[in-house]
Order: structure tokens, then sequence, then C-alpha cells
């Protein structure tokens, strides 16, 4: 007799529940990836070499495991993610080319060939200026695709979304919580090291406030995101003192939810970061609109209880956020030196606008460039797009912010075609705001523990922008499907047939 296995069934047959070592495969997976998305911002944003290869290392282990997944689970991937994947292994090719030194010399940055001259022999050159830098730069690409790519492929089930966006959630409103603390109690240290910058700003875990502010930003988007789908489950009904009832009920069981969005957005407001503010305020405006287009969140009970986390954030704004509106208001853009910076590298851009100067190659680059109208230091563009055509060259950099675009597009016709879930991929529209402000002003996606963040959610919504009806394996599928989706019963053989 067949016990209901899926190896009992005949060829071609599938059943909607996942054999028990996938689930617990995947389960592993997600839970390594989760690991990685929460402890990253601890540890000073990344921005360390150790911090950021041990990362990379395990976003490699988690992809080596996804191997053993079966391939007939990426058909739908491959299909709605081709053009997006095509453009991103286009700009990785590049940026290898970059590196090998067996290009034209007319490929080769001159800077090789002033080496050779200075050293007294040849010197293999190559496009980018500084190869190790370029290596660098490429395998930390790399890891913010496989976070995004395991993001897609784990999310695809609803329950997964759900648990992604809630660790964001939280993760972001304890070191919310931590910033808090050290500000309060004087503001002397980040983590166990002497503060050395931004003394009077809250900055958490992260050496820069801008960096913390866009990450706080995506947190609270995350946050937000969490309550409007939880929102779902409330059914209001009765006498208005019942509903009154019912809707305290619902707001108690969140209350940690909504302890975290005031957490938020009060540390947000304390980093006195114009541009983290402007862009999350940007990204909040983007969740509702988004929304208000998705036929399947119109209903105004579900857009109503938007208004209760965003009256903590107005009660936030009102206790904290006086300074930095005052440095937003006060802005002076002729006495921004950062403009400067912006002239100097568009001239950079056209002496190198095809091939570029090689990725992660800003810091050198810029020095030969710089004039005395620039009086601080600058590792980086404070412009990632400037920053982007310069080390990839424009076509390059067209291709990678392309890459992004289609995949915020992606989610854009997700929220406009899903029947459920749809808040997903608005979450993915409003986050791609919310960096693509800051990427002008700022360099927070320079920042691993951002981006690491960013791909993360962004993978969950991409995941969410499919209707289940598109997918082949019937990953999406209830556990307890009805009778028209169950799979057809194995045929039991008759007595005396093989």
């Amino acid at each position: 007799m067949s016990n209901g296995t899926a190896g009992d069934l005949p060829n071609g047959v599938r059943t909607s529940i996942e054999p028990g070592r996938r689930k617990h495969l995947k389960r592993v997976i997600f839970i390594g990836l989760c690991a990685v998305i929460a402890v990253a911002p601890a540890v000073l944003a990344a921005v360390q070499p150790l911090a950021w290869e041990t990362a990379g290392l395990c976003i490699a282990l988690l992809l080596m495991m996804d191997l053993l997944r079966p391939i007939d689970e990426q058909r739908l991937i491959s299909k709605y993610l081709f053009g997006p994947g095509l453009l991103f292994v286009a700009v990785v090719a590049f940026v290898i080319v970059q590196i090998m030194p067996l290009v034209p010399d007319a490929w080769q940055n001159p800077v090789w060939s002033l080496a050779s001259e200075a050293l007294g022999r040849t010197v293999d050159g190559a496009i980018a200026v500084d190869r190790p830098a370029a290596l660098i730069g490429l395998f930390r690409l790399l890891s913010y695709a496989g976070i995004f790519y395991l993001a897609v492929v784990l999310c695809g089930e609803p329950s997964r979304a759900h648990a992604a966006v809630k660790l964001v959630s939280i993760s972001g409103g304890i070191y919310a919580a931590y910033g808090l603390v050290v500000y309060w109690s004087g503001n002397k240290t980040v983590l166990w090291f002497p503060k050395w910058a931004y003394v009077d700003d809250l900055t958490g875990t992260f050496i820069n406030r801008n960096s913390f502010a866009t990450y706080l930003g995506l947190c609270t988007l995350a946050a937000l995101c969490y309550l409007i789908k939880s929102s779902e489950q409330l059914h209001l009904y009765g006498h208005w003192r019942h509903k009154v009832d019912l809707a305290i009920d619902f707001a108690s069981r969140r209350a940690l939810i909504l302890i975290a969005v005031f957490l938020l957005t009060t540390a947000l407001f304390l980093t006195h970061s114009r541009g983290g503010l402007a862009s999350t305020l940007a990204g909040i405006l983007t969740l509702a609109l988004t929304m208000a287009m998705s036929p399947s969140l119109r209903r105004l009970r579900r857009l109503g209880w938007i208004a209760l986390p965003l009256a903590m954030v107005f009660i936030a704004l009102f206790i904290s956020g006086g300074a930095t509106i005052d440095r937003l208001m006060g802005t002076d853009l002729a006495s921004e030196e950062r403009f400067s910076v912006y002239r100097l590298i568009l001239q950079a851009i056209g002496n190198y606008p095809w091939f570029g100067t090689g990725l992660n190659s800003f810091i050198s680059v810029f020095p030969i460039y710089r004039t005395a109208a620039v009086t601080r230091y600058f590792d980086l563009a404070h412009n990632d797009y400037l920053q982007n055509l310069l080390e990839l060259g424009i076509p390059a950099a067209l291709c990678l912010f392309a890459a992004v675009l289609w995949l915020a597009v992606i989610c854009f016709r997700g929220l406009r075609l899903r029947r459920r879930d749809a808040v997903f991929p608005c979450l993915g529209v409003a986050a791609t705001v919310l960096v693509a402000l800051d990427a002008t002003v700022d360099f927070s996606l320079q920042i691993p523990a951002v981006t690491y963040t960013y791909c993360f959610l962004l993978g969950a919504a991409v995941a969410q922008s499919w209707s289940s009806r598109q997918v082949p394996s019937g990953r999406f599928r209830k556990k307890n499907p009805t009778r028209s989706q169950k799979a057809p019963a194995a045929r039991v053989p008759k007595p005396g047939q093989s």
C-alpha cells in the first residue's frame, strides 16, 4: 500500500507538501541568512575587513547549501529574473576585465605606464587603478547579490517573507535602543571603542550617522509593513465597545513592533542626518502611495492602521526631531563642499567614460583631481551614482542601475497584480526609493550592513511579487490544499498486474 510519500507517485505528479529533508534544508539556510542580516550591523556595520569577509564566506556557504535543492524549483526565478540577472552578470564580467592585466594598451589606465617609467621596468597594466581594491569590491558585490538571491529563493513562502520583515524590524529596534542608551548616557563610545566622529550625534553601532539613519529608515519601513500585514487578521464586528476592545487587544499583541517603530524613529531623528530623514520620509510616503495603488489594499480598514504607527512617528518627531529639522531647513546648497566634489568627479568621468577607473578605486583616483576648494578628506564620493559612473564607466554603471530599477519594476507590477500579500512588493518599492534618494547625497550603500538589509528586504519583496498560480513547483501552495488543488492519488495496481 502507498504511504502517500512523493516517491510513491508516478512521474509528472507533484505533491503540495515538500519532502522533510527539503524543508529542513531551506529552514537551515534561512536561519543562517537571518543570522547574517541580524549580526552584521552589530560589528561597526561590517565595514572592517574581518566582518565583511566573514559575512561573505557565510553567504558563500549558504549558496553552496542551496545547490542541494532540486533544480526544478529554479525555473520561476530564472524566468522572471533573467533580465536583471543578465545585466548584473555583465557588470561582474566587466569588473573581471578591469582586473585582468591582459587587456589592450589603449584600455589600460595611464597610471600603469607612469609606474613603469618610475620603476624602470615593465609593469603589467590594467583598466583598474588598484586591482586588489577592485577584487575586494567584486567580492562584496557578489555577497550582496547572494543575499538577494537567497532571499528570493527562501521568501517565496509568505510565512518566511513575514518572518524576514519581522526580523529586520526587531533587530533594528534593538540597535536603535542601544543607540539611545549610549546617546543619553553621554555618547562617548561606539561599542567598546572611544567615539572619534559625530560625538554629538547618535550613531549606534555604526561609525557614520548618515549610514545609521539609512539603516534605521529601512527598519522603520519593515516595521510599518509588518504592522500593516498583521492588520489583515483584525476583524471588527459587533457593538462599538466590542470593536474598541478588539482593537486594543490587537494593538497590545503588536506592542513590541509599535515600540520598535517609536525607538527607530526617535533614534533616526537624533542622528541629525538630513539625508537620512528626508529619504525615510520619502520611503514612508512611497509605502502609503503604493498601498493606495494596490487593488488588494484599498480597503480603508487596512489603510487606517497606518495612522497608529505614523502617530508614533510624529510623536518621536515632536520629542527628538527639532535639531534635525533645523539642520534640514537651514541647508545652504551653495556652501556644501560635496557639490565641489561632484564637479571634480564629473571631470574625472569625462576622462574615463567607457572603461572607468576600476571598482572601489575612488580613494586612489580622487586625489589626482582634488583642488584647494575641497578642504575636507573624501574617501567616498557622497554620491553613489557618480562614484559608480567613475569606477565602472558609463555603460557598466548604467547596467547596474538598470538591474536594480528592473527589480523595483517587478515589485511595482506585483503590487498591482497580487490579490494577497501585496504589502511586500510595496515594501520593495518603498525601500528602493529610500536608498535611491539617499544615494544622491550620501554613501550608505557603501556600508555592508545597510546593503545587506536592503538586498534582504528587496529579495523578499521580489519573491512575493509573483502570483502563487504562476509557481510551477507548488512551493507557495497551502499545506492543506482544497480538493481541486490536491495531487491525483497514485494508481493502485490490481491483483495480477505488475
